[in-house]
């Protein structure tokens, strides 16, 4: 299995969903997709996650560099399960990368509402702040990051 194949179709399709996302949703906008649940809502990011490090962007492109490089370089040379991670790391990292270098912040538009609400506006406000907005290549990212995690545990079981 070339890893590197996984790794681009990741790039490809986190690019073309939001460019999807750029050409019918304007930013700000959200969606309901599913009832309640599942929204499309347009925002740009111009840091890390949930806006973190914004305006460092110069060090976010750098980390991301270092982390591709090494997932790139590791990618083959590892188990399966390690394999994988590295590909879906590359792939997501790559797609959010590319973006922050051609337009200087990332499309963030998936929004998963847990449906908690709180009588309590500034309660509702923090709850609100804590469920994130996020692409196609914050989902590899993560997805990554858990498979690496479990590479790991079973490394050490072995």
């Amino acid at each position: 299995m070339n890893y590197f194949i996984i790794a681009i179709l990741i790039t490809v399709g986190d690019i073309l969903t939001k460019k999807s996302i750029c050409n019918n949703i304007k930013v700000g906008q959200k969606k309901e997709i599913v009832k309640k649940r599942l929204y499309f809502w347009h925002i740009k990011n111009k840091g890390a996650a949930y806006n973190s490090f914004e305006g460092h962007i110069k060090q976010i492109k750098c980390v991301s560099v270092i982390g591709m490089l090494y997932c790139a370089f590791h990618m083959g040379k590892s188990s399966k399960i390690s394999n994988i991670a590295y590909s879906f790391l590359l792939g997501g990292g790559l797609g959010n990368f590319i973006e922050r270098v051609k337009y200087g912040e990332v499309t963030d538009f998936i929004y998963i509402d847990n449906q908690k609400k709180s009588e309590n506006a500034f309660i509702e406000k923090i709850l609100q702040k804590s469920r994130p907005i996020f692409n196609i290549a914050d989902v590899f990212v993560a997805l990554g990051a858990m498979l690496f995690i479990l590479s790991a545990i079973l490394q050490k079981e072995k």
